[in-house]
């Protein structure tokens, strides 16, 4: 009777050990499958969108203003060097470029390529590019977001009433590989015309 009882204990034990071990079991596997399904899969994440079309500056010569072929309309007169503070576009810093001048029904426009390699990028001299159209213009100064060759590009606009020397309009971008040893490279496009044609000769520029 004893032996009975003891094996009846015994076996009741082991029937419980193993019903919490399948149930930890199935917790374990509940929070596995949880991860999963929080987290998307590697297929379902999608960043083409995203990519950019523009030819990314390795070689800083002359040659990256060329652009061909000309749209319509356009043609070309003449490439330089030049620096930025020269050119009227809201930058201070005396930083060396090319400058491609086009006429487009004679209207003079004007794709400029900086090389940024001091202290400050691309983008910080966008951002001094902003600040100096706002200060100039004040509330005719309009500043937005634009796509160009599938990459953001700021867009200037001054609303005043007669046309400044430089235009009304101009796009500006930064053009760098992404690595934070290389030198980043502002692009600039602007001119006394319609925005249209600096938008034309923006997207022609393929950078």
């Amino acid at each position: 009777m004893k032996k009975s009882f003891l094996f009846l204990i015994i076996l009741v034990a082991a029937v419980l050990v193993g019903v919490s071990g399948c149930l930890g079991g199935d917790d374990a596997d509940s929070d596995n499958n949880s991860t999963i399904i929080s987290e998307p899969p590697v297929s379902e994440t999608n960043n083409s969108s995203n990519q950019s079309n523009a030819t990314i500056i390795t070689t800083f010569n002359g040659s990256v203003v060329t652009v061909s072929p000309l749209p319509n309309g356009f043609t070309h007169l003449a490439t330089r060097s030049v620096n930025a503070n020269s050119e009227k576009i809201g930058i201070s810093d005396p930083i060396i470029g090319y400058r491609n001048m086009l006429t487009y029904d004679n209207s003079n426009v004007y794709l400029s390529v900086f090389k940024c390699s001091g202290n400050k990028t691309a983008d910080d001299y966008i951002q001094e590019m902003i600040a100096s159209h706002a200060a100039k213009y004040g509330g005719d100064s309009t500043i937005s977001t634009v796509q160009i060759n599938g990459h953001d590009a700021t867009r200037f606009e001054a609303t005043v009433q007669e046309t400044p020397q430089e235009g009304r309009y101009m796009l500006a971008w930064t053009n760098w590989t992404g690595d934070v040893y290389d030198d980043s490279y502002l692009v600039v496009v602007y001119g006394q015309t319609n925005y249209s044609v600096i938008k034309e000769l923006a997207e022609a520029s393929n950078l």
